[in-house]
């Protein structure tokens, strides 16, 4: 607000001097002239020192007695004006207002250094920080955060040597965006293969900045309390963590709300994590390696290739139903995979007319080993169905958020219900009195 004002008035005052001198021109060449009541409305606006300075240097109106004596009249009550202010104000220096205002004043002209002492990010996060330079992403991040800061007094109670100062504090959406910011969050350590392990303090003002530069958010008015306390004559803030919370709305406060996200939002993201996985993350994330069990050297690298490529481009999810009670929570979602009955189905015909064929029965074991293999891989990639399985799931809020846990239910259904394709797969080779036996099995 200082600087604002210091601003304005070197504008004023040069506005002021030049239109003298615009004025002066267009006098000698009986052009249009700036009328009178102009010039004395600058003056009054505080233009006056550059009116007067204008009247001598360009040797105009200095014979006007309105202006001889009017500019420097309108002179001498501003400074008197301003000596009084500043008398005023200096009687204010030792008040508890005061005190605030000063504070405040140093947030609403956003200096990043000032604003990092109200707002910790550890307490932001509640989370350990590794340690990082604190790069232009940080002062980025202050700025946005308080855009729409601004501030009102509206009381102050003193009681002998404390005082309380009541202020209005207008914020953004602070609950808004700690929601966007921690779903952006979550998504982030959701991912199973993240870039790097290891989170800095330079990252999360990244993040924040990203996040406040891709939403809008509405500002509110909130109410901060100053507590106060006299030492040698001089008011003196008592800053706490309920003060801190209060100076940005409840950001704080929202940030480790273990409420926050609800448990639908959690499960949400966590199964967007995997519905982004390639087939090499789903590889890994499976750890896979000779899924069917086959043995066979020749074959099961282009089995699991196949079967992960088919789970990575056909996996999908959609939550039918999810329910909180205290800190616990329910949901039935439903998953979309690879169709493991229809292939195992088609990889019972081809077994049976490998079976009915005189070869099977000449070929020895290595050879039988890999035409089986070899049937797995072609009944795998004959497939385009896809199926669907029902899951229920159990979770609870650790006091810090919704821990999700994935069961062996949940992988068997997103391998495509492997257990009833299997299941199903034996069923009919019984009921055929076939001896069939599934790699592995």
């Amino acid at each position: 607000m200082r600087t604002v004002l210091i601003t304005y008035v070197i504008i004023i005052n040069l506005i002021g001097f030049f239109i003298m001198g615009i004025d002066k021109y267009k006098a000698r060449h009986r052009r249009w002239r700036v009328p009178e009541k102009t010039l004395f409305l600058i003056a009054l606006l505080f233009g006056s020192i550059g009116i007067l300075i204008g009247m001598y240097v360009f040797h105009h109106k200095t014979r006007h007695l309105s202006f001889a004596i009017g500019i420097p009249a309108i002179l001498v009550i501003q400074l008197l004006s301003i000596s009084f202010l500043y008398s005023w104000n200096s009687r204010r220096m030792g008040s508890p207002s005061q005190a605030v205002q000063y504070e405040l004043e140093l947030i609403e002209e956003l200096d990043p250094q000032t604003i990092q002492s109200f707002v910790s990010y550890e307490n932001l996060t509640n989370s350990h920080l590794a340690s990082g330079e604190i790069g232009d992403e940080t002062a980025e991040a202050v700025t946005l955060f308080f855009q729409d800061f601004q501030y009102s007094i509206h009381n102050e109670q003193i009681t002998g040597d404390e005082a309380t100062v009541s202020v209005n504090i207008t914020n953004i959406d602070m609950q808004s965006l700690a929601h966007d910011l921690c779903t952006e969050i979550l998504r982030q350590s959701a991912d199973p293969f993240p870039e790097q392990t290891t989170a800095t303090t330079s990252d999360y003002y990244l993040l924040l900045r990203d996040t406040l530069a891709s939403h809008s958010y509405e500002s509110v008015v909130t109410t901060a309390y100053f507590h106060l306390r006299r030492e040698n004559g001089d008011w003196v803030i008592l800053a706490d963590d309920t003060l801190e919370n209060e100076l940005v709305s409840g950001f704080i406060s929202y940030m480790n709300d273990p409420y926050l996200l609800s448990a639908s939002e959690v499960l949400s993201i966590s199964l967007d994590g995997l519905r982004t996985m390639d087939a090499n993350q789903w590889h890994e994330y499976l750890s896979a390696e000779d899924i069917f069990a086959t043995y066979n050297t020749d074959y099961y690298q282009l089995i699991d290739e196949e079967f992960i490529r088919q789970l990575a481009e056909d996996f999908d999810y959609e939550i039918l139903k999810c329910t909180e009670d205290g800190n616990k929570a329910s949901a039935v979602i439903r998953v979309f995979s690879i169709d493991m009955t229809n292939v195992l189905t088609v990889y019972r015909q081809k077994l049976l007319a490998y079976a009915a064929t005189s070869r099977s029965i000449r070929d020895d074991d290595v050879t039988f080993s890999n035409e089986t293999a070899r049937l797995l891989l072609e009944s795998l990639q004959q497939n385009t169905e896809t199926t669907s399985t029902d899951v229920e799931l159990t979770f609870r809020n650790n006091g810090s958020s919704w821990i999700v846990y994935f069961d062996d239910a949940f992988t068997n259904a997103v391998m495509g219900d492997m257990e009833s394709a299997i299941d199903a797969f034996n069923a009919v080779s019984r009921e055929t009195h076939t001896e069939i036996i599934l790699p592995g099995r």
